[in-house]
Parts: C-alpha cells; structure tokens; sequence
C-alpha cells in the first residue's frame, strides 16, 4: 500500500494532473507552456543525480526512514506550489521535489520490493505499478474537476494531502528485508517452506550473485539501461501533453482531459496484460516484446485525426507503457540480484533522468514553435523500436565465476 501510494502522487504530480492543469496555470498566471513544464526536467534531473547517491544506502539501511522523509517534504513541495505567486517560488517547490523523487518512486519502494518478494516479484511489482494508473484513470479526472471548480491550487494542495498520508504508512509498515524479521522472501516462515525455498530458484542463495563492479562492467547492464533511456522519452512526455495534443487536433479541453482518463485505463488493462507476459515468458523476451510494442503504438497514435480513433489509440498507448515500471524494476533486481538493486537503479537512472528529464521541454518547446506534436513524437516512436533492438542483446548471463555468495555482496564500491 506504501509503495501504491507513494507511486499514484509522484506519477499524478509530475505527470497526470501536471497535464490537465497545465492549461488552467496558464491562463490564470501568464507563464509559456515551456515555462510551466521546464519545472518537470528540473525536478526529473536531480531525481537522477540524488538516486545515485541513495541507492547504496538504501541497500545498506532499507527504504522506510527515506519514503517516510520523502513523502513530508513532498507535502511541503506540493502546498507551495498551490501557494506559488512568482516564477521563482514554483521552480524552487519543484526543484526541491525533484530531492524527494528518488525515495518516493525511483529508488525506495522499487528497493523494498525487491528485497521482500523473488518468485512473487512480478505480482507484488505489478500492484505497486497499479499506482500510476490509477493516478490517471481516477485521480487526474478528480483533480481536472476540482479545479475547474476550485481552482488550480485547491488541486495542487489535494496532491499535497495525498503524499501525507504515505509518510505514517511508510514507518509503520516499510522494514528493510524479512530476514531481519526471521522471515523469508515471499512471506515463507515455517521450517517445510524454508525446505521448499531451498529447493526452489527462488531461494536467496540461488539468485544471481553479482558485484557492483561486475554489473557495471557487463555489457547487459548497458544495454538495459540504453533501452530504458530511449523509452523514457515518451514514457515521461506525452501524458502530460496528451490533453493539449487532443486540442491541437482541433477539439475541446474536454475531449483532451477525456483522453488522459482512456489512457489510465489502457496502463491498468496493461498492468495485467504485462504481469501475465513477464510470467509466461520472463522478463527477457517481455523487454524486447514492450520496446518494438511501444515504438508502433506511438506511430499509431499520432495518426488519427477523428475523436474515437484517437481515443482508442490512447487505450492501445497506455496498454503498451504499462510495460514500463514493471520491466525497470524487475529487469535489474531479476538479471543482478536484490542485494544490489539499489545501487544499479541508481546508476541506470541517470540516463533515464536526462532523457525523462529534457522530453517534456522538449516537446513544449516543439509546439510553442510550431502548434504540432507529431514530428516530436513520432521521433518517440523511433526510440522506443531503437531500444527494442537494444533490449533484444541484452540477454541475461550468470554472474562471473569469481562473484562472491551474497552474504558477502558489497552494497556500494
């Protein structure tokens, strides 16, 4: 539930609700599109730089003192910005947000995760992954209307009332690892299915034993980390311009802030569509199937020029993007080990923070000088079949034979 919560307000405010009060902010408060946006690469490119410095300790420490940190400063970030006057205070609210980013979405919960479920994973990633979409399919229509009724700051401080209450679940529910509870991955306890982990690929000691050093020596980890960095173009830009890129087909901000609603639920039709792939085929073949599957929904997408084409290419965009969370938290944790996961997403986020980070701007600034989407995404789409290629030689590989066993696996160089 920590990491449910925590995932719907970092996905809503930087994303799903940042989109549909984009328009709003903007005509009450006279800033350019570019302006408004450029607050989402700030705040996306520190959560890159500060995830490096705290993966290593939350594979030392775990992840509650930091969610439960987060989610405060995050409440604090949020009322500002309903409180912003001035150009200067609503960039300071989200570059101070983009320090919160890392323990409430990139690095803390994906941490936790990973160390408390193996043979479960896909399961206990895919209800956490469930958070962005309700964030569009419930949330950014609940905000879209309270500020259509309230005004845009009532809404940004509803965000702020959702982050609070992921600080007192974080403390009193987020632990490090079971063993420090006696307990076993998975939620095993009783001495026959302590037997049953041992003779299973899910005991702890059969999992993947690689070092820090190793990992960022191996080809693999480039890869993955090349192909995350090519889909985090779309992935963090066209929900937050899909309701503009609806009116700029020529309809109404209605039709655009329905559109956000179809493709919250394609990613939550998507959640159970990528659970069931990772566990059919593994997290191998489902990272090559979601970056072709991505790249030709996006040409797809851009196409349309009549309302319900459109809007079922949205349903088919969202389907295909729920792939995203669910294969980056579960591919490094799957191909290196949990007791290093932390480390790694650090590592892996910076690429993903500079694309993720400088896709919203670019994309804003594309429009303001020429009223179009289309060539910016469709530029997307050819990234994502790019990253499809990278995903396809990335194939896992043991550990090297020299890898210590993981109870002696450092947890930072």
């Amino acid at each position: 539930m920590t990491g449910y919560l925590s995932q719907m307000g970092v996905a809503a405010s930087s994303g799903w609700v940042f989109g549909v009060l984009i328009s709003p902010m903007q005509a009450d408060l006279g800033w350019s599109r570019s302006e408004l946006v450029g607050v989402v690469t700030l705040a996306r490119l520190l959560n890159g730089l500060v995830g490096v410095r705290l993966g290593p300790l939350v594979d030392k420490h775990g992840a509650r003192a930091l969610i439960t940190l987060s989610a405060i400063g995050a409440t604090a970030c949020m009322l500002g910005t309903a409180l912003s006057q001035e150009l200067w205070q609503y960039y300071a609210c989200w570059l101070a947000f983009g320090l919160f980013m890392p323990g409430l979405s990139s690095v803390g919960p994906p941490v936790a995760i990973s160390n408390w479920f193996i043979r479960r994973r896909t399961q206990a990633v895919m209800i956490y992954t469930f958070g962005s979409a309700t964030a569009g399919l419930v949330l950014a229509p609940i905000m879209a209307q309270v500020a259509g009724g309230l005004g845009w700051r009532a809404a940004w401080a509803g965000m702020g009332l959702l982050f609070l209450a992921v600080a007192p679940s974080a403390w009193i529910f987020v632990r490090h690892r079971p063993e420090d509870l006696g307990l076993r991955p998975d939620g095993l306890a009783s001495s026959a299915e302590a037997e049953q982990m041992k003779a299973s690929p899910a005991d702890p000691e059969a999992e993947p034993a690689w070092t820090i050093r190793q990992a960022l020596r191996s080809h693999t980890f480039w890869l993955l980390t090349f192909g995350f960095m090519l889909t985090s173009f779309p992935a963090s830009s066209i929900f937050i311009h899909m309701p503009s890129f609806v009116e700029s087909k020529g309809f109404s901000s209605t039709a655009g802030a329905a559109a956000i609603s179809f493709y919250g639920g394609g990613v939550l039709i998507g959640r159970f569509v990528w659970g069931f792939v990772v566990a059919r085929v593994g997290v191998y073949k489902a990272l090559v199937a979601y970056g072709f599957g991505y790249g030709v929904s996006i040409f797809l997408f851009v196409a349309p020029y009549n309302l319900p084409a459109i809007y079922a290419t949205t349903v088919l965009l969202g389907i295909s993007i729920a792939g995203a969370q669910q294969l980056h938290v579960q591919a490094f944790a799957d191909y290196f080990g949990r007791r290093i996961v932390g480390s790694l997403l650090g590592y892996a986020g910076i690429g993903a923070a500079l694309t993720g980070a400088a896709a919203p701007l670019v994309a804003a600034a594309a429009y303001d000088h020429s009223s179009s989407y289309v060539l910016t995404f469709s530029f997307f789409g050819g990234f994502c079949l790019l990253a499809g290629v990278a995903f396809l030689f990335s194939k896992p590989s043991p550990a090297p034979a020299a890898a210590p066993s993981p109870s002696h696996l450092p947890v930072s160089n």
